[in-house]
């Protein structure tokens, strides 16, 4: 089956297509929906997540497969723009090594490629079966979506309606792919469109190390830590990473 993707904006525009992170789905975008309507976005749920929940399992080599199809059926001309957070971002990197010829121009955001040893000491069974079944909670939900700094009602219940549809095993196979898939694609290099490559200045050392790593790989990429901004900065510091996207597309 085909993976669920939404369509919004302009629809005879440049096509960006937006990735998401783990554990959210394309709702995380509603912010980038509402300013960038003058291109055709277009905005899938990556298997096991939102709406394509019943697809996997999710593995990055098939997301950036899956997003290499969906831009060859979807995308006006062929081929678009590719802006990802987080896992999304590292789908975005394999995609850049596997299917260059499609891509334009691309914003790799917060893409992890070297290792968090605190994050890796939770990456067990036991922790993902505690996780979900907080994730029951209603204290812990809000307590969770306060702590995101959702900007309104609906990402919060699009948060939450997604937390409790979590299983461990998903929730395992999400950060497998987070945090145990560090190596940078092989093939990268042939990747010359212009890249962007993002973190948030309030984000860990790794994962502002990694932005040099990917940059360094790509022959035409520029870099940026976003002031101020945690691993959230797409809805939480929207104005500023919008401004910073439209600015990298219009150069």
């Amino acid at each position: 089956m085909a993976l669920y993707s939404e369509e919004r904006g302009n629809k005879d525009g440049q096509t960006i297509v937006f990735i998401h992170g783990g554990g959210v789905g394309g709702w995380m975008w509603e912010e980038q929906l509402k300013e960038f309507k003058d291109y055709h976005c277009v905005v899938p749920d990556l298997p096991e997540h939102g709406k394509s929940a019943a697809e996997g399992p999710i593995t990055i080599e098939d997301c950036a497969q899956r997003m290499a199809e969906l831009i060859k059926q979807k995308a006006n001309g062929g081929h678009a723009i590719v802006i990802g957070h987080s896992l999304g971002g590292k789908v975005a990197v394999q995609l850049l090594s596997t299917h260059p010829e499609l891509v334009d121009k691309a914003v790799v955001a917060s893409a992890l490629f070297r290792p968090m040893f605190i994050m890796s000491a939770f990456l067990n069974k036991p922790t993902y079966k505690l996780t979900v079944w907080m994730m029951k909670s209603k204290m812990i939900l809000d307590a969770q979506a306060k702590q995101f700094q959702f900007p309104d009602q609906a990402f919060i219940d699009n948060f939450k309606k997604d937390s409790k549809a979590l299983t461990a095993d998903v929730l395992g196979r999400i950060y497998d792919q987070l945090n145990k898939h560090l190596s940078l694609p092989i093939g990268l290099h042939r990747a010359k469109m212009p890249v962007l490559v993002v973190a948030g200045v309030k984000e860990p050392k790794a994962m502002k190390g990694s932005v040099d790593d990917i940059a360094g790989m790509l022959p035409n990429a520029q870099t940026k830590l976003l002031p101020g901004a945690l691993h959230n900065y797409p809805w939480a510091k929207s104005k500023e990473f919008n401004a910073l996207i439209r600015e990298f597309l219009q150069s």
